[in-house]
């Protein structure tokens, strides 16, 4: 993610506006110096000079500081609103298996790396005028003694050597609190999922916690604190050698060199005001660290993003005729195993369906089933064999196209409180499809959406299957549907509602363990330890042979 990309006019203009603001904050020095070696070597000069210098100075240094700071706020927040949108289309173009192994780290970007990244982006016109503040005092301070130049370089150049390892320490300290966080995040959501379960056993929550939460806050804790440690000590070795320095000049170094008493009260009063912008900027440099350690964080997701999907989409025509899956396989790796975890196969399986018909899938849990159908709708890339459509094979370009032909109502289904993607709604065919699956009374429909998603989780799965009917996409996928409804209605679904889907132009597949009902499709299917064979006898579902 490139955050300057666009935006380099505005860095610009807030650096020139910063480095105004500096050379008004040095006039003001430049004039003060000037008043003081007049005093101590007792010469007169012009007063009103050295006012319209003092008063000139001012107004510019407070002027562009104001312009800086009010363009600054707005242009803080449109950034912020720029990156967590470009966070939301990385997570949107997303691939499912990414996504899930990510869900923890895009809730820690969008909060934590996003706030981390802006900051710096604004702190380093910061540290860029500070630097130049520093810069102009040296040349000023080489103009009256260039010999306590080169030793005020010197020490600067010794306190850069000693952060430099402070902050290689520091960022790897700061990329170990992140991960914590991402625990945090991770078990945060455990609890709010869990909530019920939680309320009835409090003795639950308490583990989560004692187990994993107060450990990773903790661990984040002692982490950022060992970061900013590092980054505290080398501040304070700076400030011990900068005023071991200042003693060194004022009792050694200044008849050492020559000096004359004037220009040395100058460098004195030259290096405390300098003081000040290295001090920020070295106060500044740890949030840097920070938006470093996020911003690889961010790329490194961007680019788990960017490996699984497709450089160009293409499109493919015609209406919906026959899907077919041959020599399908695909192997499930988990990420975080001990060694006795055993990898889980699917495949190699062949499956076919024409339009207008209606497939079941039978089979026990971790057969495979629900796997297998995050393969038939390209949630998941198979590693071996072909998909084909309208004998059309499916490569990564069709991917796109390939996903729109599917409506899903998976068992975990989420429901939308509005309707997205659905541009015109026919609403009487909504309200017949309302009457059809016995909720009318219950939930009205308009175009913006239902009027009402709070129901039990059957007539949520109907209100969901409703929804995936008024999309009209050619390929109901329908995960244990029935499990969730009552017994009249789910004999009512199997009688009548797959024969009425069917007639409305649908293809379902469906993923049942209801084998009081095989009789209703035209294909069984049953999976076992990730293979799956074709019923050819629907009275027994135990004979079957390999399609």
């Amino acid at each position: 993610m490139n955050i300057s990309k666009g935006n380099w006019n505005k860095y610009i203009y807030f650096s020139v506006l910063s480095i105004l603001s500096a050379l008004g904050n040095i006039g003001v020095l430049y004039t003060i110096n000037l008043i003081i070696h007049d005093y101590v070597t007792r010469t007169q000069s012009g007063t009103r000079m050295y006012l319209f210098m003092f008063v000139g100075s001012v107004c510019s240094f407070v002027l562009c500081r104001w312009l800086v700071a009010i363009g600054i706020i707005r242009f803080t927040q449109h950034l912020l609103k720029q990156t967590r949108i470009e966070i939301l289309k990385m997570i949107l173009r997303s691939p499912l298996a990414v996504l899930e192994r990510n869900k923890s780290r895009i809730l820690s970007t969008l909060t934590n790396d996003t706030n981390n990244i802006v900051n710096a982006s604004i702190n380093v016109v910061d540290i860029i005028t500070n630097i130049l503040v520093v810069v102009i005092c040296l040349i000023y301070m080489a103009v009256l003694s260039w010999k306590l130049l080169v030793c005020v370089v010197g020490l600067i150049l010794f306190t850069l050597v000693i952060y430099y390892f402070c902050a290689r320490k520091a960022l790897r300290l700061f990329k170990l609190a992140l991960e914590q966080n991402d625990i945090f995040i991770k078990y945060l959501n455990e609890v709010i999922r869990g909530f019920k379960e939680i309320n009835i056993a409090p003795i639950k929550g308490a583990e989560i916690s004692e187990r994993h939460i107060h450990r990773s806050i903790n661990a984040s804790s002692v982490l950022n604190q060992k970061a900013q440690v590092s980054f505290l000590i080398n501040r304070v070795i700076g400030q011990i050698a900068f005023y071991i320095f200042i003693g060194l000049i004022l009792l050694l170094l200044g008849d050492l060199f020559s000096v004359d008493k004037a220009n040395l009260v100058n460098i004195i009063f030259l290096l405390l005001y300098t003081w000040s912008p290295i001090e920020t900027v070295v106060l500044l440099i740890p949030n840097l660290s920070q938006a470093r350690a996020s911003l690889r964080r961010i790329n490194d997701l961007e680019d788990q993003v960017n490996g699984n999907t497709a450089a160009e989409e293409i499109t493919f025509s015609g209406d919906f005729h026959r899907l077919e899956l041959k020599d399908i396989a695909f192997t499930y790796i988990p990420e975080e195993t001990d060694g006795q975890d055993k990898p889980f196969s699917v495949g190699p399986v062949d499956f076919q369906i024409s339009k207008g018909q209606a497939i079941f899938i039978s089979g026990g849990n971790g057969s495979g089933k629900t796997t297998f159908i995050n393969i038939l709708t390209g949630l998941l890339r198979q590693d071996e064999g072909e998909v084909f459509v309208n004998g059309l094979s499916i490569k990564q370009e069709h991917l796109k196209c390939y996903k729109l032909q599917f409506a899903p109502v998976f068992s975990d289904c989420h429901l939308f409180d509005e309707f997205y993607g659905l541009p015109e709604v026919d609403l009487e065919k909504a309200n017949e499809y309302l009457k059809l699956f016995e909720i009318d009374g219950k939930v009205t429909v308009n175009r913006q959406g239902f009027s009402d998603i709070n129901l039990s989780t059957g007539q949520r799965k109907r209100l969901a299957l409703i929804y995936a009917m008024l999309e009209k996409k050619p390929v109901l996928i329908l995960d244990e549907f029935a499990a969730d409804q009552d017994p009249h209605f789910k004999r009512k679904f199997y009688k009548e509602i797959i024969g009425y889907i069917k007639q409305e132009g649908f293809t379902l597949i469906a993923i049942t363990h209801d084998d009081n009902y095989y009789q209703y499709a035209d294909k069984l299917y049953k999976m076992d330890s990730g293979r799956m064979f074709e019923i050819q006898q629907l009275s027994s579902l135990y004979e079957y042979t390999t399609s």
